[in-house]
């Protein structure tokens, strides 16, 4: 009974078990497996990579940046450039007229003359504000020493000081032997009537030191500073005045002018003139004339 009961339950048992034995093989999505990385924060995904790593330099984006580079040299080259061009080479003498003190020495008016004249005078007085014109023509001549030398100019004063007396001589020897490009001579004009205005430009005629090429150069360097000085000050322009009677001209070597600022026996130009708080202005409209004679 029993072995019938075995040969009975015997095909169930082969069925059951070949069930079992079969792996599915048709659904690959199924059967992938993922492997987990050991260190997760560690692992690198695209997200990733777009945050934490730099993009490859295309060659268009290598070649702005080596055009960029080229032009912030060329940019500091002509800053260096322009640097260099304000250092310029002009030598400018500044003569301000006149001294506390008059001179009773005398000096030949020219090296080819037996004529004299004093050495050194204490010049005119503003009718209106009584200023000595050694005053102001030591106050202009500081002014546009600093205004020369903002623009570049290598500048020599002949005196700081209304205390210091010089003679014309010693003072158009300092342009001499400085080789000086321009020697200017600052003065304030006057005569006994208050009705003569405006300034006035003397330059040097043929004489002495002075040759044909000193007495061209002063001429034209002359008119460009009164121009430009009257044009900015609104003082009338007198225009140029060729003298051969000064010692400062003709014992000078180098282009020499004389600015005659305005009359100051004429009250309102005095009152301009002597006037500390205007030397600024018109310290600068004679350094723009003088960069106008070299620029």
């Amino acid at each position: 009974m029993k072995k019938i009961i075995l040969l009975l339950l015997l095909p169930i048992f082969i069925f059951v078990g070949c069930s079992n034995s079969k792996q599915p093989t048709g659904n690959k999505e199924n059967t992938t497996t993922a492997s987990v990385p050991e260190n997760p924060k560690t692992e690198s995904t695209s997200e990733g990579n777009k945050d934490n790593e730099k993009p490859p330099i295309k060659k268009e984006d290598s070649n702005k940046k080596e055009a960029s580079n080229k032009n912030e040299d060329l940019n500091n080259t002509e800053k260096e450039k322009i640097k260099e061009e304000k250092v310029k080479k002009q030598t400018i003498v500044i003569d301000p007229g006149h001294s506390n003190k008059s001179s009773n020495s005398k000096e030949p008016i020219s090296p080819d003359s037996k004529e004299m004249k004093l050495k050194d005078t204490s010049g005119s007085v503003g009718v209106k504000t009584k200023t000595p014109e050694y005053e102001t023509t030591v106050s202009v001549g500081l002014k546009l020493k600093d205004k020369l030398e903002a623009l570049g100019y290598n500048v020599i004063l002949t005196k700081d000081s209304v205390s210091d007396q010089m003679s014309n001589i010693e003072r158009t020897d300092i342009g001499n032997n400085s080789n000086a490009d321009l020697l200017i001579r600052l003065h304030c004009d006057a005569v006994d009537t208050p009705k003569a205005y405006g300034a006035s430009m003397l330059v040097p005629e043929i004489r002495g030191y002075v040759n044909s090429d000193i007495s061209k150069k002063s001429s034209k360097y002359g008119k460009k500073i009164i121009d430009t000085y009257t044009e900015k000050t609104g003082i009338y322009n007198r225009g140029l005045v060729t003298r051969s009677d000064l010692t400062g001209f003709n014992w000078s070597k180098v282009p020499v002018v004389l600015l005659e600022l305005g009359f100051i026996s004429n009250p309102k130009e005095d009152l301009f003139i002597s006037d500390p708080k205007n030397h600024n202005e018109i310290a600068e409209s004679i350094a723009n004339g003088i960069d106008k004679c070299f620029n």
